[in-house]
């Protein structure tokens, strides 16, 4: 009952819950996924406290049925139509909640093959639906603030490949200096600050996001390290990602493969 509420409220068009992986221990990349997805509630939280408009995606997703049909119904087309309906939504006036009270679990992909399969299809959404989109959100109607919150959240993914690529620029010259009595390997210096100011602002949400769990002070060290490297699969990601925009020969909606792990 307590997310049914939440579209009471005025132009609430949607509403989405906060998502958990119910095998989050089966593996380092279940357990990542698990981590990530808080980090990520943490912060559509606080955007929605600061009434900022939420976004849809994947399950855990509600949205009124007349607003589904006023939108122009589900875009086929699109790869992450959750997104795509979400975009028309805000552009329309309405709005999306965040709920962090109720959760819905899911199953964490546990293998590289298929975790990258699903996020080359999301971040092709996102980028989809940038340039699709980028016009209409320019020339939008809608406060300044509310069109910044929809780019700075499909632009997910190119931000992070230049903190990113910031990260190894930072890592380089960090060992480079240690070995090397100051010197560095790349002057970089927008990339090097870059690295520089994300760590520090990576660092407290990852905090927050694990504490959900209890955890010992062991095992809040290990997986802070652990999410660190994760997050680098960024990289890697965005290129295959472009490589695939560029070179398939029809548009295929990529199944995310689920095996029922262990809890």
């Amino acid at each position: 009952m307590t997310i049914v509420q939440y579209p009471n409220g005025d132009k609430i068009e949607g509403v989405q819950s906060r998502v958990k992986m119910w095998n989050k221990n089966e593996n380092f990349l279940a357990r990542m996924q698990h981590v990530e997805f808080a980090s990520f509630g943490n912060t559509l939280i606080g955007k929605d406290n600061l009434d900022f408009t939420g976004f849809l995606g994947g399950n855990g997703q509600f949205v009124r049925k007349q607003s589904i049909i006023d939108c122009g119904r589900w875009d086929g087309f699109a790869v992450t139509e959750d997104l795509n309906l979400a975009i028309k939504i805000i552009l329309k006036g309405g709005k999306i909640r965040y709920c962090g009270e109720c959760a819905v679990y899911q199953e964490a992909v546990t293998t590289w093959k298929a975790f990258f399969r699903q996020r080359v299809r999301w971040a092709i959404g996102n980028f989809e639906t940038l340039f699709v989109y980028l016009p209409q959100i320019i020339r939008a109607k809608i406060p300044i603030g509310k069109k910044y919150n929809i780019l700075e959240h499909i632009s997910f993914y190119s931000f992070n490949l230049l903190i990113s690529f910031g990260f190894v620029i930072t890592i380089l010259n960090a060992i480079s200096w240690f070995i090397f009595n100051g010197a560095t390997v790349i002057r970089m210096e927008a990339p090097f600050i870059v690295g520089i100011l994300s760590m520090f602002a990576f660092f407290p949400g990852i905090l927050l996001a694990l504490s959900r769990d209890r955890p010992t002070a062991l095992e809040y060290v290990k997986d802070l390290v652990k999410y660190y490297i994760y997050c680098f699969h960024l990289i890697p990601l965005f290129f295959i990602t472009m490589i695939t925009m560029l070179t398939r020969k029809e548009r295929k909606w990529s199944k995310t493969e689920h095996n029922g792990g262990e809890q």
